[in-house]
């Protein structure tokens, strides 16, 4: 027989009827709203991309272009879109709801890709009609390299919420493009006459990038060290397709015979990708400085992880003897 419990004093939990609650999912704290990711995403693609042209048009007095859609800017241009497409990719991990937060973000890099587009296209038929850079299928082209950039870009960035190897290889095309992106915005802002430090401080910046990756992926458990090879491997090649692109787009010209010279340009680039890919061709200082470090920083955190929170190393046989 059970008897009631005193009047002001809870039951208890064994004659308490009904199954027990299942587990609630609560929002994280400090989690973003997720309506809130798709102006944000847009702002980040767009800004965080192109920052470096936003600052050389400011410097100029103002460009009425928000993207430099120009053949000759070809690898800035890609540049920019991976660059912030990756950033507003990453933005889905800020909430804990992960389908709605990848078409927030999804629709963000589209609504900022259709406007940019839009009112640079309008701005290069006006300014220069006539044109080979405002003749229809060069925009058009340009066009289908943005949204496929872009793309490219938050895939990439959004493959984070599946999990630590997916931020890692995000984060490892960001080292790739980081020289490129923080040299750009440095000039713009201590100018040409320091090109020396910024190229150092531009190629340090992608070593920083890279070892947070590295250390992101970590190496517990151990099945995690699979990664580190397609994290170093993403890095390494996405600097020379860069370089690629910088040789490929004075090519796209007038008078250069296009569209018949169009795969001699392409096969020239991809030459150059190779070249570019070959250890003889770059300063393998800062790779090896960012792979001891994340090593050295992942084999800390990974033993950490292994005794678990509070847990103390045993005794040896000595001490506890004594």
């Amino acid at each position: 027989m059970t008897w009631p419990a005193p009047l002001g004093v809870p039951a208890p939990a064994a004659v308490v009827a009904g199954p027990p609650p299942g587990p609630a999912r609560l929002p994280r704290r400090g989690a973003l709203p997720t309506w809130a990711l798709l102006p944000l995403a847009a702002a980040v693609w767009w800004v965080g991309g192109y920052l470096w042209w936003l600052l050389g048009s400011s410097a100029r007095g103002g460009s009425a272009m928000a993207l430099p859609l120009h053949t000759s800017v070809l690898s800035g241009l890609v540049l920019g879109a991976v660059a912030g497409g990756i950033g507003a990719g990453l933005l889905a991990r800020l909430t804990g709801r992960r389908g709605p937060a990848l078409a927030a973000t999804a629709g963000g890099v589209a609504l900022a890709v259709l406007v940019t587009l839009v009112q640079s296209s309008s701005a290069v038929r006006g300014a220069a009609a006539g044109s080979f850079a405002a003749d229809p299928r060069v925009l058009t082209g340009l066009t289908v390299v943005v949204v496929c950039a872009a793309l490219a870009g938050w895939l990439l960035g959004s493959a984070a919420v599946l999990g630590r190897p997916g931020l890692g290889v995000a984060l490892a095309v960001l080292a790739g493009l980081a020289p490129s992106w923080v040299g750009g915005v440095l000039s713009r802002l201590a100018g040409p006459e320091a090109h020396t430090a910024l190229d150092r401080t531009a190629t340090w910046s992608g070593a920083a990038v890279l070892a947070l990756a590295l250390v992101v992926v970590g190496l517990h458990p151990p099945a995690r060290l699979v990664w580190w090879p397609v994290v170093l491997v993403a890095a390494w090649f996405t600097g020379p397709a860069l370089t690629a692109l910088v040789y490929l787009g004075p090519s796209l010209r007038s008078g250069a015979g296009l569209p018949g010279t169009l795969f001699d340009s392409v096969s020239a680039a991809w030459q150059v990708f190779g070249e570019a890919s070959s250890p003889d061709f770059r300063d393998l200082t800062p790779w090896v400085v960012a792979g001891v470090v994340a090593l050295a920083v992942s084999a800390v955190l990974a033993t950490r992880l292994r005794r678990g929170p509070g847990e103390r190393p045993e005794p040896s046989p000595v001490s506890a003897s004594a």
